[in-house]
């Protein structure tokens, strides 16, 4: 637009002093080394505009000349992008549709002159290690990496996820460490941190991923009381069975005061110390709980114990029934008294028990105890109330 109103003035501005000129016409003197050009001042307008017309039309026949190379080169990638659209396609539908072998071919085939080509290869590592060829899965993840290398996290958390799937859970283990450790706590690590420390029995690195599971909305407050319940007995147990009762003690010993006397960690606790014969280190960590919360869980462990000589826990027991009228620590106390040998005051508490709850196995060791004294019509009474319980 621009260079079409300067011809157009160039035009008007020739047409108005053109006449004037002619007459006058003038003199124009180049000179340029020994090389000289002598015109008229008309003349030398008149070349000016044609020298001027000649550059423009060698700047649109250069750019038509440029322009057709690049429609050209436009329309070959524009070609190899409907090409690698169509290829990855093709690949994803059969994906779904479980025919790996050809999803992974289609998507290969899709990462040319693709821009997303990352997406292509995550996928197509998937369809891989679905083929059983976790050699071309690792091999798909190294080109995507290589492919985007900012997309450290997603290659990362693709590869520890298929790991986690084929059950190749160490190699998941280092995998999910090392991306928190580069990426810190990211929603999908720590969902993914969650199932392999699960698989692996990292029950101690569960434990502190818990909070911040939580934290972030990935798990609720019931399905989180429920990973810490799974956490703590699974960590009991391997603890049991690699360092004994002494390994028990010193778990108990470093965890947090807060959690220490919680009942769901320390009746399962004391059952193991219990199964290892560790009786009296038992009794002491669940009177120390029973002092804080009386737990029908507790109690329970507490019936399970065998002692030489049961009266300074009776003596326990007897003085906190005189506080708390509980069912369980009734039955407790009765189941006890069995042990110790003193079936009276065995019946009187069982028979407390089951005033207060019914229970089946109290009515049971009524029964034995009313067998004993020949009383058989009460103790068919206490076997008819335990079945019908």
């Amino acid at each position: 637009m621009i260079r079409l109103a300067i011809i157009v003035a160039m035009l008007v501005a020739g047409l108005m002093i053109g006449p004037d000129l002619t007459g006058r016409q003038g003199y124009v003197l180049v000179a340029a080394g020994s090389y000289t050009i002598e015109t008229t001042v008309t003349i030398f307008l008149v070349a000016a505009v044609l020298f001027y017309l000649l550059l423009l039309f060698i700047e649109w026949l250069l750019g038509r000349i440029f322009g057709l190379s690049h429609r050209t080169r436009g329309w070959f990638m524009g070609r190899r992008r409907r090409k690698a659209l169509s290829y990855t396609q093709s690949g994803m539908q059969a994906l779904v549709a479980e025919d790996y072998a050809t999803a992974e071919k289609m998507l290969v085939k899709g990462t040319k002159g693709n821009d997303l080509a990352l997406l292509n290869y995550l996928n197509a590592a998937a369809a891989a290690q679905a083929q059983g060829l976790d050699g071309k899965r690792d091999d798909y993840l190294r080109q995507a990496h290589e492919q985007s290398p900012g997309a450290g996290l997603a290659v990362g958390i693709t590869q520890a996820r298929l790991q986690y799937q084929q059950g190749q859970h160490e190699q998941a283990l280092a995998g999910v460490q090392q991306l928190e450790k580069d990426y810190g706590s990211q929603p999908a690590i720590l969902k993914l941190q969650k199932d392999v420390y699960l698989a692996t029995g990292e029950w101690q690195r569960l434990l502190g991923t818990l909070d911040a599971l939580s934290s972030q909305g990935l798990i609720d407050a019931e399905d989180k009381q429920a990973l810490q319940q799974q956490a703590y007995t699974g960590w009991l147990d391997s603890t049991a069975r690699a360092d004994g009762s002494e390994g028990l003690i010193t778990l108990w010993q470093e965890l947090p005061r807060k959690e220490k006397y919680r009942a769901d960690i320390l009746a399962p606790l004391c059952d193991r110390l219990i199964g290892l014969k560790a009786h009296k280190e038992a009794q002491q960590l669940l009177l120390e709980g029973l002092d804080k919360h009386t737990d029908p869980r507790l109690l329970d462990c507490l019936t399970r114990l065998q002692l030489g000589d049961y009266h300074p826990l009776l003596s326990t027991l007897e003085k906190k029934a005189k506080k708390e009228s509980l069912p369980e620590l009734h039955s407790a106390l009765g189941q006890l008294y069995l042990k110790d040998g003193k079936p009276e005051q065995a019946e009187e508490q069982l028979q407390r028990a089951v005033a207060l709850k019914p229970s089946a196995r109290d009515y049971v060791l009524l029964a034995g105890l009313a067998e004993k004294h020949k009383d058989l019509a009460k103790a068919n009474d206490y076997y008819r109330h335990s079945l019908a319980l």
